[in-house]
């Protein structure tokens, strides 16, 4: 079976898992045979419109401007799409000047580390002096400080043009596997935020972005002269990768997600607590993935020399190199 084959039933067991969660199949068939499946859909789109409504976003920015530390609201979800905007524009931008630089440097990394360097719950391993256990102390009725809740705004704005992105651009070999990449994250982000598992949800944002600052570094640097600085970037990445993107991620994450459940059963179905943690599999799974595949693309490196090569696809080498032999015969 190809790769791309489990990453598309991977993908379809995610969207099929998610639709349940949102609407569960059970209900809709209850709601169906009821007659009253029109009014739960005009009952979800008011609800929306209550989520997304823009009648109180000067009191909510006050909010956020004056108060250091925020509970959650369903209303702040109105944050995410304004993020969304504009983050688009400001990639816009910066594509006029590089495609790279705009599909890249954004600088949400930067500000979630001084966001969360001086939290009780930053993990030691990750420059903290905080602890793990401190992620759900008080929970549900937890405040976050306001810097934290701009940066989730940030970051879920961040996904939202990029899986718009995705969809809009051409359809490349790792399409698939990007995609359910950015899906998972961009539901683990609505959801991380609508049930107030922003500490955590934090700290795994920010294993993630810490290591795409040297995937930036590799990416712009890789077609110039400065070979050094591409070389240094991509170890600097894949030793990042594999301490923040697999060992904190489950250590630091994961694990105390699944350890605290007891602490958050009451409020939250089983069923969605399989598919919160199905979810963080699949991510973790993908980090994986790419942590092989980045191993493999720095041995084809080694062996050719060219720095090029340690941003390609092992695949996509060895495809070339087939259709060059071939030619040659």
């Amino acid at each position: 079976m190809k790769l791309d084959t489990i990453f598309k039933i991977l993908l379809l067991i995610t969207i099929i898992f998610t639709t349940h969660q949102i609407w569960p199949l059970y209900e809709l068939a209850k709601q169906i045979s009821n007659g009253t499946v029109l009014f739960c859909i005009k009952e979800e789109f008011h609800k929306l419109y209550i989520f997304f409504c823009l009648y109180n976003l000067k009191e909510d920015i006050e909010i956020f401007s004056t108060n250091t530390n925020v509970p959650p609201k369903p209303r702040y979800f109105v944050f995410f799409v304004l993020s969304g905007f504009v983050t688009y524009i400001i990639k816009f931008i910066l594509n006029k000047i590089s495609t790279r630089i705009g599909d890249r440097l954004i600088p949400k990394r930067v500000f979630g580390f001084i966001s969360l360097k001086d939290q009780v719950y930053f993990p030691a391993e990750m420059g903290g002096q905080g602890e793990t256990n401190a992620y759900f102390l008080g929970y549900p009725n937890q405040k976050i400080s306001n810097l934290i809740h701009i940066y989730y705004f940030m970051n879920g704005g961040y996904l939202l043009t990029s899986v718009c992105s995705l969809l809009k651009s051409e359809k490349l070999p790792d399409f698939y596997e990007n995609f359910l990449q950015h899906f998972c994250a961009m539901i683990l982000v609505y959801f991380s935020y609508s049930h107030n598992f922003i500490k955590v949800g934090a700290i795994i944002m920010l294993c993630h972005d810490i290591c795409e600052v040297f995937s930036s570094a590799c990416r712009v640097f890789v077609d110039t002269r400065y070979k050094f600085i591409t070389v240094s970037s991509f170890c600097i990445l894949f030793l990042s990768w594999g301490y923040l993107r697999l060992y904190i991620f489950a250590k630091n994450c994961i694990l105390p997600i699944h350890k605290n459940y007891n602490m958050f059963s009451s409020l939250i179905r089983v069923e969605t607590f399989i598919w919160l943690i199905f979810l963080l599999l699949v991510i973790l799974l993908m980090n994986v993935y790419w942590f092989v595949l980045m191993g493999k693309m720095f041995i084809h490196f080694v062996t050719s020399g060219k720095t090029e090569d340690i941003l390609t696809r092992v695949t996509e080498i060895e495809e070339k190199e087939r259709n060059i032999e071939m030619k040659n015969k």
